[in-house]
């Protein structure tokens, strides 16, 4: 089964932070935009999965793509948000948001068995996101890619799709959080989608109008 990360975090509606400041409304309102425009996405690309089916052998091909597009989205997403959110944690950010982010992420669908990241303290967390870390740049970056040219094998179109779902996914978490993602972030999807478009040009396909 495909991770459900997407649809668990962008669910999140406006009681989870009603009981935030005052003066933190107008910050509150743009987020639940955020989480709408989210979903309607995510409705988008679920009508175009039930067009597609009603196909025959050419819309059969391309719901094949799509779907593949949409896992890509979905792993993005859930990785992106929880690599964001635990720097958010560490970072001073925005935390009740970043908790409340966090505290939806099925990790186990992310690959991730160890200790909740919310109840972590920071040297736990600092080394989570270090180097060596889980969700550290080098190896978050291995597990998308990875994904993405395990699961689309020597198909350069379906590569293609996989590209085009990691780039759809790190805007949709950009979305949930209502702003650039830190740092961390934009260096793991630059690292990831790099090592998916070195694999479309070794393949004979053209990446140069692909490029994020």
């Amino acid at each position: 089964m495909q991770v459900n990360t997407y649809s668990n975090i962008a669910s999140m509606t406006q009681t989870q932070v009603s009981n935030k400041k005052a003066d933190e409304d107008a910050k509150k309102n743009t987020k639940d935009t955020n989480v709408q425009s989210a979903n309607s996405s995510k409705d988008i690309d679920k009508n175009t999965l039930e067009k597609l089916s009603t196909l025959g052998g050419k819309g059969i091909t391309q719901l094949y793509l799509v779907q593949f597009q949409q896992q890509t989205m979905n792993t993005v997403f859930g990785t992106s948000s929880a690599q964001a959110g635990i720097n958010e944690l560490l970072g001073g950010g925005d935390l009740n948001t970043a908790k409340s982010i966090l505290s939806n992420i099925d990790f186990a669908s992310l690959g991730y068995s160890g200790k909740n990241p919310l109840s972590m303290n920071a040297d736990e967390l600092n080394q989570l996101i270090s180097e060596d870390g889980f969700f550290g740049i080098e190896n978050t970056a291995n597990r998308i890619a990875d994904f993405v040219i395990n699961g689309a094998g020597n198909d350069v179109d379906k590569l293609k799709e996989g590209l085009e779902g990691m780039k759809k996914g790190f805007e949709q978490a950009e979305k949930m959080w209502g702003g650039k993602l830190p740092q961390i972030s934009q260096d793991t999807i630059e690292a990831a989608i790099k090592k998916v478009t070195d694999r479309i040009d070794e393949l004979g396909g053209k990446t140069l109008d692909l490029q994020a």
